[in-house]
């Protein structure tokens, strides 16, 4: 008669030698299986190195065993290809009870049925919050489970629980040992449930001391299926002899802070430990400063296959469709397939730059695999053997491996040969999963089952996070990795505990899908359900044992930088003191050690910066010091011109260019640097400007307006309207063709905006001018009147400066100057004085000098304005006008808000005024040679960015 017995064990004694040595004797002298179960990978990878040939194992490889010595056929899934077929199903299906199903819910609903299952309940027994999907989960189970023969891990568990039950494999274990656990899930505990009754003999050890809770609970529910509790109760001596908390300022200075006294203390590396607290993200950045400051680390190096750039190729290649698309959309595949050939640096930018203006390939297998890959055409639907087949065909017709193969032994430097390596490998491990994969669907006869091609590339992904590539090996003798889970494998001194924030330790429990947890105590769940009290006694008891394990525990939090609203420990650290030095990266900076040459470098710096005088500085942080200097000054000089004269003749428009930013005009003017290639997301300003101007222009050229006064041309104005949308929609028409990369809707809504606004420009016009009883025998002077006068500066030297008026209007001696603008339209007087504002004061300058030189009769200038089309109707702080102009009686409409009354308006008094011609002296002098980064407006839009250092102290210099 088997037996099925409790034992205590010590933490440190989990997976001890002699116990595997005993039940290795065990497996040898029976003629059925023994196998050892352990709670993770680490505990696993222990006990087989401590004693090789036992089945060191995890429950589910039992229930594997059983099911493959039985013969069972069936294809594993993972939890994530659950969630795929789950997709799948749930898109062969088009109603659930009449209910539309809705495919976006499809992984919420199988983390739901994965939850279920984990706890040990058949479908009947659903609690009463799920009913309505009680029929969507039946029928996944009849259509997957048992008509394809596709078990995720919790059903083969559920398959094994059945198989010993019904007595089938009964005699192909003999004695199962279980160690390390501090509980066991609903579905684990049915499981052992199962093995008693089959007659199997288990031997429990859990960890001995009175204080965890959690096992005395696991113990209890042990007992009530029948298991003896052979325990000696005891509360081990702790071996703790000092734990602090340690706060950083930033998660950077926390690993910095970690690794710089493991870099300084007289520990042995193997003596010092680090327990990850968040595994996800804390692993990375292990990793990340382990290399940083040269730590070994006894944990081997892997990254996931996902990260390579063949495993985003085939994704890509997957996504191929035959449907037209723009380059931008083809650019990912180009840098791609670049990457896979090794190309980098001026050459990666060359090609990109190429195929984007001329889609040509520098080199021809370039272009051939290119030309392969737009031609790929995947069906919606295939059987799933029959995507595998395709996908295996086109990874074994690649081009490039052979040009890895040929390049192994010709590469010289070793990065390029590690990553080459690294992408044959994942390549191979790839076409090797899909190989496996393939033999296993014709085996189980599921040659037909169908999926679509948004599944199968969902499927791939899955794939590149589940496997993994060896990088680097473990260092024996290094710095041990550990989570809660086997974190009692420590055998050293110094453990430092990592990522203590409060709401990291202890976890939030939160179950899976729409499992609540009042629905755990409304079910038939028959061993203790994972609620949140349950998981409160696991992570305590997983604290607990930290006491056990090292003799000194440092534990590490990120507090921010925010004094006022610092973040705050985990709460299991209340009565632990926290050592009064924070790790921030001033106290880090003052340290007198060096780790190595960057950091030397970096606090070397750091004290130049304070202005510290240092002998014999390195020539890196000279060359930095010059180039901050440079930086800080702004200056840009240009000695390409230097030696050319001055040009006598310059545009209005210029002067305000290099005005609103010297930087961007030497860049785009005088260097004349093309902009960065990027997509087109939006139709040009400057295509919206030239259209509103050129439709204005015709507008009033067919009305044959200029000289006519407004009364006159009121009859003629009637069709305005009609004409206005002839124009735009004939105009519009080059406009769609220049855009060919922005989508037919976007260009839809952008002509309707500008329509409409087109149209209420034309009403703000028959407001100010034509309808205008005030301005009946006012009339057009000129419509985009050119301009090109002389500007007298005060060195005697004169100036000819150029520019085009959109639109004079004239009345007796009075003329108005008025600017058509796209775009928002404004002006200040200091903006004048600076530069940024030219046009209108130089223009009525400029037409009233030439007016009255050729009439020889006194002109004045009443105002001049912008009318942007955006707001037609403003008159306000879009212009400058004569004081007798602005208010309620003003005949041009000119609000009383108007700040810009001039009375000097295009007069050399003007000019005196605000310094315009010593300013415009000033902008016309530094045109050519000098480009500082001071500018006064500075776009976010700004093609130059990316190179332009501008900081906000530069823009309040200019200021």
């Amino acid at each position: 008669m088997s037996e099925q017995s409790i034992y205590h064990t010590h933490l440190k004694e989990v997976a001890k030698k002699e116990r595997l040595e005993t039940a290795f004797q065990l497996a040898k002298d029976s003629q059925n299986t023994v196998f050892y179960v352990l709670p993770s990978q680490m505990w696993l990878q222990e006990a087989r190195n401590r004693r090789p040939g036992l089945l060191a194992t995890t429950f589910d490889d039992v229930a594997t065993f059983l099911l493959k010595e039985s013969n069972d056929s069936y294809i594993a899934l993972s939890e994530e290809e659950r969630t795929l077929f789950f997709l799948q199903f749930m898109k062969e299906e088009e109603k659930i009870n009449g209910v539309d199903v809705i495919s976006g819910k499809a992984r919420a609903y199988a983390d739901t049925y994965g939850q279920i299952k984990r706890l040990g309940l058949a479908i009947e027994d659903l609690p009463s919050s799920l009913l309505p999907i009680q029929d969507l989960f039946d029928r996944y189970e009849q259509s997957i489970v048992n008509k394809r023969r596709l078990l995720d891990p919790e059903n083969i568990l559920l398959r094994a629980i059945h198989l010993l039950e019904t007595g089938n494999v009964n005699h192909l274990i003999s004695t199962v040992i279980i160690d390390g656990y501090y509980d066991f899930s609903p579905l684990q505990m049915l499981f052992m449930e199962a093995l008693k009754k089959a007659n199997v003999s288990i031997e429990v050890y859990v960890p001995n001391d009175k204080r965890f809770a959690i096992v005395e609970e696991t113990v209890r529910e042990l007992v009530t299926i029948g298991f003896t509790d052979q325990r000696i109760q005891s509360e081990n001596e702790k071996t703790v002899e000092k734990m602090e908390v340690i706060a950083a300022s930033t998660t950077e200075e926390q690993w910095r802070g970690i690794m710089e006294e493991i870099a300084l203390t007289d520990l042995a590396y193997n003596q010092i430990g680090i327990l990850i607290v968040d595994e996800r993200q804390g692993m990375t950045d292990l990793a990340k400063y382990a290399s940083a400051y040269h730590v070994p680390m006894n944990k081997a190096k892997k990254r996931p296959l996902s990260t390579t750039a063949i495993h985003s190729f085939l994704l890509t290649a997957l996504g191929n469709t035959l449907a037209p698309t723009s380059k931008w959309d083809k650019l990912p595949l180009v840098e791609q397939i670049l990457k896979l050939y090794q190309v980098s640096g001026l050459e990666f930018a060359k090609q990109k730059q190429m195929y984007l203006q001329s889609g040509e390939w520098i080199k021809e297998q370039h272009r051939t695999l290119f030309e392969y890959m737009t031609r790929l055409n995947w069906k919606k639907s295939e059987p799933f053997v029959t995507y595998i087949e395709q996908l295996r065909h086109f990874v074994a017709e690649l081009p490039f491996k052979q040009y890895w193969e040929d390049h192994f032994n010709k590469q010289e430097d070793p990065k390029n040969i590690k990553e080459i390596a690294i992408e044959y490998k994942a390549l191979q491990q790839i076409d090797q999963q899909l190989e496996r994969y393939e033999q296993l669907l014709k085996e189980k006869g599921l040659d037909n089952l169908l999926m679509t091609l948004d599944l199968f590339t969902d499927w791939i992904k899955e794939l590149g996070d589940s496997l993994q590539l060896f990088e680097e090996r473990a260092a024996k003798r290094g710095v041990s990795v550990h989570t809660w889970r086997d974190v009692s494998l420590f055998q050293g001194e110094k453990l430092y505990v990592v990522g203590m924030n409060e709401g990291a330790f202890p976890t939030p429990h939160k179950l899976s899908g729409y499992v609540q947890e009042r629905d755990l105590h409304q079910s038939a769940v028959r061993f203790s359900p994972p609620d949140q009290e349950h998981f409160r006694l696991k992570q305590q008891a997983y604290f607990d044992q930290l006491s056990f394990v090292a003799k000194s525990i440092s534990f590490t939090y990120v507090k921010g930088i925010d004094a006022h609203h610092p973040l705050l420990p985990s709460t299991t650290l209340e009565d632990i003191q926290e050592r009064e030095q924070a790790w921030t990266w001033e106290y880090r900076i003052e340290k007198q050690q060096a780790h190595s040459t960057a950091d030397q470098i970096e606090k070397l710096a750091y004290h130049v910066g304070k202005g510290c005088v240092v002998d014999e500085l390195p020539k890196e942080i000279e060359e930095i010091t010059h180039r901050l200097a440079r930086l800080e000054e702004g200056k840009e000089p240009i000695t390409l011109y230097q030696e050319t004269p001055l040009q006598p003749v310059v545009s209005v428009t210029a002067l305000e260019s290099y005005a609103r930013c010297p930087f961007r005009y030497g860049m785009e003017r005088v260097l004349k640097v093309p902009e960065p290639a990027a997509m087109q997301e939006n139709v040009s300003p400057l295509d919206i400007g030239d259209l509103m101007h050129s439709i204005i222009e015709e507008i009033y050229t067919e009305l044959k307006a200029v000289g006519q006064s407004f009364v006159l041309l009121r009859d003629a104005i009637a069709h305005i309207p009609e004409r206005i949308d002839e124009l735009f929609d004939q105009k519009w028409e080059l406009i769609e063709k220049e855009s060919p990369e922005i989508s037919r809707f976007d260009l839809e809504l952008t002509k309707q905006q500008w329509q409409k606004r087109l149209r209420h420009w034309w009403q703000a016009e028959r407001k100010h001018f034509f309808d205008n009883i005030q301005l009946e025998q006012m009339h057009i002077l000129a419509i985009e009147k050119p301009i090109r006068f002389e500007l007298p500066l005060k060195d005697e030297r004169t100036l000819v400066l150029t520019g085009k008026a959109d639109r004079i209007d004239r009345n007796g001696q009075s003329i108005v100057v008025y600017d058509y603008k796209s775009g928002q339209a404004s002006v200040k007087m200091e903006d004048v004085r600076s530069g940024l504002k030219l046009q209108l004061p130089l223009y009525a300058y400029a037409i009233r000098k030439e007016l009255e030189q050729g009439e020889e009769d006194s002109i004045q200038a009443d105002g001049a304005t912008y009318i942007s089309l955006k707001e037609p109707s403003k008159r306000a702080g879009n212009g400058m006008w004569r004081t007798e102009h602005v208010g309620k009686s003003s005949k041009y409409n000119v609000s009383s808000f108007c700040k810009n009354r001039e009375d000097q308006l295009g007069t050399d008094q003007f000019l005196a005024d605000h310094e315009l011609q010593e300013r415009i002296t000033e902008i016309w002098e530094g045109m050519q040679t000098n480009f500082p980064v001071e500018p006064l407006e500075c776009s976010a839009f700004c093609a130059y960015r990316t190179v332009c250092r501008v900081t906000d102290e530069k823009r309040e210099q200019a200021k």
